[in-house]
Order: C-alpha cells, then structure tokens, then sequence
C-alpha cells in the first residue's frame, strides 16, 4: 500500500534532528509492506490559501497513492470537501488534536456534519475527546480511535546513553512553551530555597510572550532561572538532556480542551523522570494512577509547593516513580507501538489486512 503522508511543519529529512514520534508513526511503516511519499508545505498563514494550494498539489501529484494520513487536518479541508461531494476517492485519515466542533444552529450543525463525513477516520490523543465528539453527534462512533502518541525510545535511550548525570543535581525542570502557566509554577517554588526551578522556553508562542512574562519573575526568586531559547537543530537533544539530569520534570498549564503537555510528559516518562503536572483531564495518562507523579490543580501555586516538598523529601518514591514511567513507555506507549496501531488503522481504513 502507498501512503501519501501531510505533515504541516515536518519534512523527511528532519528526521536525523527529532524524535520519531512527531512523525506520527510513518517512519517504520514500511515494515508492515507500506510505503511513505510526504507531501510537504510550511505555509504559515491564510488558511484558505493553504487548503486550496494543498489540494492542486495532491490531485496532480506525479505519483500514486493510495490513501492520505495527516498530522493534522488543518490545510486537507478542500480535499475533505471533495470527498464528502464524492470528488475524491482516495480515503483521509488525520490526527484530530480536539473534540470535533459542534453547534446549536441547525444549518451550521448540518454542515459540520457533512464536512466531517469527508474523513475516513478521526485519531485522538484522548478517549476524553471521543466522548465529547459522540455526545454532540458530530459524526459515528466507528470513525473514531484513540492511540497512545508514543515517544521514541531509541532516541532517548542515546540522550540517556550520552548524557553525565550529577546525582548532586536538585533542579526541577519545566521545557514547555505552549500554554504554559509560569507564574502559578513559579509562586509554587517561593519560599523552597532547597528547590531549584530551571525553565526552558521561547521569547514567544503564538499570543503569549513567554520572556516578557517571565522576565517579570526573574529577579524576584533566588531558586528560579530562565533560559529563553532560540530553536536550533540540536534543541531536541540539549532540553532532553537539560531534563534528564534533573531531578522532576514539571508541567504547568493553562487549562484548554485538548492535551496541551502531553509531549512534555511523554518525554519526560521516556527519561525515566517523574512528574509533576497540572491536572489535564484530556491527558491519556493518568499520572497519579500509575505511580508515576503528581496531579496539581489548574492555578493552584499552594498545591505545587505541596507537591515540590513531597518529591523533594522523598527522593526513594521519586526515584521509583521515573522506573514506573518508563516502564510504562516501554510496555504501553512508545513509537513502536505508534507505527504498528497506524500501520493497523491505515490497512483497516483500505480493507487490508496487515
């Protein structure tokens, strides 16, 4: 089977620079007799443009394919659309990062419903977002399946393999940019002089000025450093690292409806690292069921301080709640079980048998 495959950012050739899991499981399809062509565009902007410049390319593609598996939706709609007019036979499959929408109004509401019968099949991160798409209706059950978004062992045992670690080292260390609530964490380091807090972000992600947010905190906390990084080819590898040696991977967010942290926390399990996370009920994982952290409530700097001391003074339970993490990727969730549930879904999707 020929697979054309639409990765919004990603081309093949960064795939010597980061982990297999952002490419979504195709890197190993060729094991299960598929075969990958990409189809690649970073267009940032105009969302109209994208779809329709997206949609010329793939209808007069030199090549033949069988089927298309995206990262995301966003950029396919035209050719959804032509799909759901029956102008299109080549079936979607696409990883859905949210519930689908849903309205009140009956018009809108039927023709998000005729937009979503363009898709073949719907991949969510979270059973929590397949529950909220069926209770609205939006599209059958049997469109939808959630996978375990699985790292990239291979990668992380190497990070692993590199990397001295000083088990001197006390830092807590927080790598996210997205969505990320920094004052609540940082408020939760106040007053823990014995806890240091290292933070790893960009200038900017999307609307949120991570450095002129943080810049505010900087002077204020003896125990909290701000790094603002710049995106470089090695930057996958040094925050990997940076949280490898640290004592806990922290994770504090902004509450949305969709898995905002999750590659944080997936990363971190990989490390073999506990965690401490706000409480993200879209999250697959839950991390205090599994033994592998701590659940803190969305803007509560009084229930991470809790958390900081209780990891700091038991460093025993810490050191076996980074075990359980790992073993938990190593049996449940890790990118070779990414490509062999993809590889499922995809011939399950073409009526083949795998």
């Amino acid at each position: 089977m020929n697979v054309l495959f639409y990765h919004r950012f990603l081309k093949r050739t960064d795939a010597a620079a980061v982990p297999r899991h952002f490419f979504y499981g195709v890197l190993d399809l060729e094991k299960f007799d598929i075969n990958v062509s990409f189809i690649e565009d970073a267009t940032i902007g105009n969302r109209i443009f994208l779809a329709i410049k997206l949609a010329f390319r793939i209808l007069f593609l030199d090549e033949s394919y069988d089927i298309i598996y995206g990262s995301t939706p966003h950029g396919l709609e035209l050719l959804v659309f032509l799909r759901a007019l029956c102008l299109f036979n080549k079936p979607i499959v696409v990883w859905q990062h949210r519930a689908l929408k849903a309205s009140t109004n009956p018009i809108k509401s039927l023709f998000l419903k005729f937009y979503y019968s363009g898709f073949d099949k719907f991949i969510m991160f979270s059973e929590l977002h397949i529950q909220k798409t069926l209770s609205h209706k939006s599209t059958s059950k049997n469109k939808l399946v959630q996978m375990h978004w699985g790292p990239d062992t291979k990668y992380f045992d190497r990070i692993i393999a590199e990397t001295n670690i000083d088990n001197n080292s006390h830092y807590f260390c927080s790598t996210g940019r997205e969505n990320r609530d920094f004052p609540t964490l940082i408020q939760g380091f106040a007053g823990l002089e014995n806890s240091m807090l290292r933070i790893y972000t960009t200038k900017q992600h999307g609307k949120m000025n991570n450095e002129k947010l943080l810049l505010d905190y900087g002077d204020k906390y003896k125990n909290v450093e701000v790094y603002i990084i710049e995106n470089t080819p090695n930057l996958n590898r040094f925050l990997s690292q940076e949280v490898y040696k640290s004592k806990c991977a922290v994770i504090s967010c902004h509450e949305h409806n969709y898995t905002v942290g999750l590659t944080s926390l997936l990363e971190a399990m990989a490390l073999g690292k506990a965690v401490i996370t706000s409480d993200n009920p879209y999250f697959p994982i839950d991390v205090e069921k599994e033994g592998i952290g701590i659940k803190v409530p969305y803007g509560n700097s009084n229930a991470w301080k809790k958390a900081v001391d209780f990891i700091s003074q038991n460093p025993e339970i810490c050191h076996e709640m980074g075990k359980k993490a790992r073993k938990f990727i190593d049996e449940k969730c890790n990118s070779d079980i990414l490509s062999y549930t993809v590889a499922k879904c995809l011939n399950d999707v073409a009526k083949r048998n795998i």
